[in-house]
């Protein structure tokens, strides 16, 4: 599956999840927390091991010590150009990632599932009641398996579900939300 495809169905699911239980109120979803949830950049700690070794050297220039700032002078290209590279890589990812969470956040809104209101969002009525359905063996059923307690439990098992399966799940749960499945 798209990787685009796999954070659209996890911002669709997670939008979902905070107006369902902010439903009927209209609630403010503040981008950079539910995407700083979802990045996929990696590299944390060899980013802040190389900022360390940087700022290191530059503690090292005000030393007295000949020796020690010509081999901080003579690494300092290769942790500054690997820096740049992990940093670039690091803000490509939150762009790319807001991009996808904004385009989610429009396509609900033009798909009729939810609406801008008050400075926030709210579910339509349409969105509300495709949450509070269960499709099963073609039918619509009122059970307690209902599309918003599956969206849900994407969530609760997160930490012991990998992002793929998660993905999946929200995948299957929208495209009968949609009406495609």
């Amino acid at each position: 599956m798209s990787e685009n495809v796999d954070q659209f169905s996890i911002y669709t699911a997670k939008v979902f999840e905070i107006l369902y239980d902010s439903f009927p109120v209209p609630t403010a979803i503040i981008r950079r927390e539910v995407v700083a949830e979802y990045l996929t950049f990696n590299n944390d700690k060899e980013l802040n091991n190389l900022k360390i070794t940087r700022d290191s050297a530059d503690i090292v220039d005000h030393a007295n010590d000949e020796e020690l700032k010509a081999k901080a002078k003579e690494k300092r290209p290769a942790i500054e150009a690997r820096l740049a590279k992990l940093e670039r890589e690091q803000r490509n990812d939150l762009e790319r990632q807001e991009r996808i969470f904004d385009g989610t956040l429009d396509f609900l809104c033009w798909e009729g599932l939810i609406r801008e209101c008050d400075g926030g969002y709210q579910l339509t009525a349409k969105g509300f009641s495709h949450l509070n359905k269960s499709f099963k063996g073609g039918e619509i059923t009122d059970e307690q398996d209902k599309n918003i307690a599956v969206l849900k439990a994407v969530f609760e098992k997160s930490s012991d579900t990998s992002l793929q399966v998660a993905a999946g799940t929200a995948v299957n749960v929208l495209t009968k939300i949609l009406g495609y499945g």
